[in-house]
């Protein structure tokens, strides 16, 4: 028996990238819930001490 890297013959179904209409930016950040420089803010969650 060859050597498989799955037990099923499995096959990328990747389908190819399409441009498709999306969300304008200012309606996406009106529901964001913290919003800093037209950019989301998040909480800091590493410290200075990497």
């Amino acid at each position: 028996v060859p050597p498989m890297s799955h037990a099923l013959p499995l096959t990328n179904v990747f389908r190819a990238d399409e441009v498709r209409p999306s969300l304008p930016a200012e309606a996406v950040l009106a529901a964001a819930p913290a919003v800093e420089d037209d950019r989301f803010r998040v909480p800091r969650i590493l410290g200075e001490e990497q």
